[in-house]
Order: C-alpha cells, then structure tokens, then sequence
C-alpha cells in the first residue's frame, strides 16, 4: 500500500501547477480507447493518439485550437504545461502497476525436497546426474542410429537416465515457474534466508553441470563426469579450517565454475521495489530454475573434495568466498493497461490480473571511483547488464544499500571496483592476485601443495579421476 500511495502522491505533484487554471478542451476525446502493454503505456504512446483524434477533430469540424494537441493533452490530463501532462501520464501507468502488485498474494516454495540440503549443495539433486528436460531434436540432430531410445522423457534415456525423485524435483520446479513463481511473492525459502542477508545479497556460485543437450556448459550425452558448468568468474580463494587460507590461481584445480547474484533494497519494509519484494522468487529462479532445471549447474565450489573449505551452493554473499564476478537477476512487474477519457480527463487503469513478475538480467551502471548518490543524474554512467558488481553499484546510487552493506559485499565481490573483471579470464585471474595480496600482505599467491589423503584416496589418483 505504501507503494501505491508513493506512486499516487508523486501523480498529484505533477498535476500542481501555479495559480493558472488548466485549459479547456477544444474537441472530444471520448472515442479513446487504447489497450496497452508495459512496454508502450507512457505519455509518448498515449499523446499520439490524442493527436491523431485531434488531427481527425480539426478536419471534421474545422475551427482553431491554440496550442494545438499538446494543449488538450495539458487540458485532458488538468495541468497548465506540456512536461507536467506528460509526467502525469508516466505517473499513471506506475500508480497501476504499484496498485497490481499489491494484488499478489504472497506464497511458499515448496518442490518436494529439503532446500536446506539442496542450497548447501547436497542431496540428489546436487549428485546425480541426468537431464530434467530434453528435446527430441537434440537426439535427431546427433544422429537417431545412435540412441535406441529418442524421448522428451529423461528416464529412459540410453546415458545416463534420470532417477524419478530427479525428475519430480525437475517437474514441480517448472511447474513452480510457469504457475506461481510469477504471481506470488515468496516467502524466504530456509531458515538461513529468513534470518536476512547483512549485505541483502546473495549468490549460488556451481561447480559442476548436470544435464546434457541444453547449449550449456560442459556436459554431453557421451561424457557427463564431472563436467563444469559455463565459466563466468574465477574463485580467488577459500578458508579452511582454523581460518587457514588457501589460493587458486589459474584454473588447474578450480576449472570452470559459474556464479549468479541478486541484490535488493535496504529498506525491505517500504513495499517501494518490486525487485526487494520479489527477492526470493529471484532466488528460486536463479538456483532452481534458471540454473539447475534449465542449465543442468549444481554443487558447490567445495562440492569438489580439492578445493579446500566448505561454504553453501547459494547463501549470503558475506558467507560465500572471494570470486571475481558474478551474473545477476532483477525481478520487475509487467501488467496491461488501458487509456480512456472519462468526463474530459484520461483515466489509465491496470487490466485486472494481468499483473506478473517477470525475471530479467539486473541493469546495472559500471563502476565509477568517487561518484556517489548525490552525483546521480548529474553524470554520465555507461550501463552494464548481467553484471551483480554494475547492479549494486546502482543500487547504491539509488540509495538502497548503504555503504557499510557495499564494503561487505565488495569483501567477496572483488571485481566490484574494476569493472575489467567482465573482459576476460586474465583479467579476473589479475583482480583476484591483486585483492589476495593486498588482503594478505606477504603471502605468496600460490596453491599449496595437498600431501594428505582425500577420505582414504591418494589426492594425486583423485585429482587425475575429477579432473579427466
């Protein structure tokens, strides 16, 4: 609610006007009838057909009209200048997508399985392997004399079938999507996350993939052992136990690992941001859809026995360790709407239940040193998407995280002020040496050297079978 009244009380700003009256109308706007999409329900989109109703107007009764159509806009939306009609339109369309999302009800994620486990990592959903989707055109289009079985059914493919507790997970996590996930604001999903984030950022970061014949990452319907899952980051280091800390310079033991964020407002009680409100939706879609259903990724960075420590597959950033970047997901509303003039004045109203939350790759700005909230607007920021350093930084100049949460996230986010890390692979290797020995004065940047046994195996033989 709070919200909707933000949105409104902003509306009825831009409709005061000095002590001049608004003008009055010189035709009739009432044959208005526009139904519209998020995309186009703005004061550009809307003012077009107020001047094509008033180009037909003026030809059918002829007459003059000073000011021409931007003067009925003003009159139709009661204001006395041109900008204010428009901001009063704009205003509209957001005062009915805030009141659509007051509409949704609030609900639990709920997939048959315990996301205690499976956040950390574990469970059969993190250690088996196997599709929970396919296509038969991904059979057809390696050869059909090479399977005896072509299905849209995982569990009886020839490689690698998936068991049927996987392939229920798989179901209700779609089904999750396509019918709740996107009409309901979940609820947080463990007792971890319901205790909060400090740095309200979170991130999974996976270490293995899957799942074949989904375009990503290393797993094939031959080869499915230990694949990695599409490289997007580099791991700097991790802390065993006693706090000893251990470095992973290149990407001999590490391989490729994938890591995806979220981030919202600080002010979680507001009810101002749709993406603070949808946070653990993003959560879902990012860990169980996005990644593990649709991509096949699972399993912590510590999932694999060489990487020394142990740390959650999703969790608080502040929990997680150093990487150089990772991708990030925002969520927005989407709703229809439409346009009307109801006793000379434009009235916009949501469709009723057309509201959704849509998930989308945050928008963010890149990193610029010394420029803070107080410079937003006044200087120039090249946007940067799917990039969780460029959303927080945003959130920052927005105002919805403050400093103290941006220096913990920064802690694990290394990459944050050196909007480089997104080029390439050296350049991330570089920003993790540089955060390492800066943190660490003295320390050689190198991986030690593991002599014991992995739970009774010879590191050496194990590293060669996780690394084949």
């Amino acid at each position: 609610m709070m919200f909707r009244a933000a949105i409104l009380t902003a509306v009825l700003a831009a409709t005061a006007t000095a002590n001049d009256d608004p003008p009055t109308l010189c035709y009739d706007y009432s044959s208005l009838d526009l139904n519209l999409t998020e995309n186009n329900c703005n004061s550009r989109t809307i003012f077009r057909k107020i001047r094509d109703i008033f180009t037909a107007e003026r030809k059918e009764k002829g007459g003059k009209c000073k000011g021409g159509a931007k003067r009925e806009l003003m009159a139709l939306t009661g204001t006395t200048n041109f900008d204010a009609a428009e901001d009063v339109l704009d205003e509209m369309c957001k005062a009915q997508k805030a009141i659509g999302a007051t509409q949704l009800g609030s609900g639990s994620l709920d997939i048959g399985v315990d996301l205690e486990e499976y956040f950390k990592g574990r469970g059969f959903l993190n250690t088996e392997t196997g599709n929970f989707q396919q296509k038969e055109s991904e059979f057809l289009k390696r050869g059909a004399d090479k399977f005896i079985t072509i299905s849209t059914d995982p569990r009886i493919n020839d490689h690698y079938p998936t068991t049927e507790e996987s392939y229920s997970a798989g179901q209700a996590v779609y089904d999750t999507y396509e019918n709740d996930a996107k009409t309901s604001f979940f609820s947080a999903p463990t007792g971890r996350f319901s205790q909060g984030c400090e740095t309200n950022t979170a991130m999974c970061c996976f270490s293995r993939d899957r799942q074949y014949f989904d375009k990503n990452g290393g797993c094939t319907h031959a080869d499915c052992a230990h694949e990695n899952p599409g490289d997007n980051t580099d791991l700097c280091w991790t802390k065993g136990a006693d706090d000893e800390v251990f470095p992973y310079p290149g990407d001999v033991t590490e391989k490729d690992l994938h890591c995806h964020g979220i981030s919202w407002s600080g002010d979680d009680e507001s009810g101002e941001d749709i993406n603070s409100m949808a946070r653990w939706n993003s959560l879902f879609y990012v860990s169980l859809y996005d990644h593990m259903y649709t991509r096949g990724y699972v399993e912590s960075i510590t999932s694999d026995p060489l990487i020394q420590g142990e740390q959650a597959m999703c969790g608080c950033i502040e929990d997680m360790a150093p990487v150089a970047r990772a991708d990030c997901n925002q969520v927005v509303g989407k709703m229809n709407y439409t346009a009307t003039v109801d006793v000379d004045r434009i009235v916009v109203e949501g469709v009723p239940g057309s509201f959704e939350l849509e998930f989308e790759a945050c928008e963010g700005y890149e990193y610029v040193e010394d420029v803070g909230p107080e410079d937003l607007g006044e200087v120039k920021l090249k946007s940067s998407n799917n990039d969780l350093a460029a959303f927080v930084f945003r959130q920052y100049l927005e105002g919805k995280l403050n400093e103290g949460k941006v220096e913990l996230i920064e802690e694990t986010l290394i990459g944050y002020r050196n909007p480089s890390v997104n080029k390439n692979d050296k350049n991330r290797e570089e920003a993790c040496q540089a955060a390492f020995e800066d943190r660490y004065p003295g320390v050689a940047y190198e991986e030690k050297v593991l002599e014991e046994s992995v739970e009774g195996e010879d590191v050496l033989a194990r590293k060669r079978k996780y690394l084949r």
